[in-house]
């Protein structure tokens, strides 16, 4: 798509004077097109279900629920179905100088989400953080466009919901398994074979390549997202104990409260109402 000349959009085209951004929200399928673009406003977009390509810089980039994406202004983009798969995604365009101030205020440049050069920033969101997302664009929609309400949305997405990628340490190819893996109870469930699965490796290169990036076990990295997903379900859900344990990969409760105690010094229902004290007003 090198030889197509990009259609340049306007952020005045798509929000009205006084507004501060703009809300979108895209159900497509098999027929639809995206028109290669590029726009005077930088942009937030994810992929509430389904899959999409993500045409991108000269690049090509295959999305998956969850994946959030963070597009700076001159970034050349669009987008085309997987086959016949149906696709939701949702997109906020929004001021370059509301990021000015945030990126100055709180990110001097460290871990900024729309920083230059290369490829746009990708996340990608397990369950719980995507509904959580999905519940904030609503909030930011039915809501008055102020910068305030943006801002909020911002804030709220950039240090609660994404988080610097586990990945990084990694090749490619178990960096794109792991965030897959963390959200797969079943694959938790296997451990190293479900994990070596995903990533489309034998068992024994993915417990060399990860001993040789971290200097640990594969096991203790497998067990450190176990136990992360599952203090991110007692903080931020109802779900019974030994649902979490389970949807972690643990099926041994007992096993699962010694691993959580050995990360946390607590167990599992003292941590969650240690996240309630604030609320209840107590200590």
């Amino acid at each position: 798509m090198s030889d197509i000349e990009p259609v340049q959009l306007w952020l005045r085209d798509y929000v009205s004077p006084g507004q501060a951004f703009h809300v979108g929200r895209r159900a497509g399928s098999a027929s639809f097109r995206g028109t290669l673009h590029t726009h005077d406003f930088p942009e937030v977009f994810w992929i509430e279900r389904g899959r999409l390509t993500h045409l991108v810089n000269g690049k090509r980039r295959l999305l998956a629920e969850g994946d959030v994406v963070f597009v700076r202004a001159d970034d050349v983009h669009t987008f085309r179905p997987v086959g016949d798969e149906p696709f939701t995604q949702v997109n906020i365009a929004l001021p370059a100088e509301t990021l000015g101030f945030l990126e100055q205020r709180y990110f001097d440049g460290d871990d900024w989400a729309w920083a230059s050069g290369g490829l746009p920033t990708m996340y990608r969101l397990d369950r719980v953080r995507l509904a959580r997302l999905m519940e904030l664009a609503a909030l930011l929609a039915a809501g008055p466009s102020t910068r305030l309400a943006l801002e909020r949305f911002l804030l709220e997405l950039l240090h609660d919901l994404v988080e610097p990628p586990v990945a990084s340490a990694f090749p490619p190819w178990l960096g794109d398994a792991l965030p897959r893996f963390a959200d797969d109870p079943d694959a938790l469930a296997r451990g190293v074979p479900g994990l070596a699965a995903l990533a489309g490796r034998s068992r024994e290169h993915v417990n060399r390549v990860i001993r040789n990036s971290t200097g640990g076990t594969a096991t203790a990295l497998i067990n450190e997202l176990r136990l992360t997903r599952a203090a991110r379900e007692l903080r931020m859900t109802d779900l019974p104990i030994a649902r979490i344990a389970g949807d972690c990969g643990i099926g041994n409760l007992s096993h699962f409260y010694r691993l959580f105690n050995a990360r946390f010094g607590v167990t599992p229902r003292r941590y969650r109402l240690g996240q309630q004290t604030l609320i209840h007003g107590s200590r």
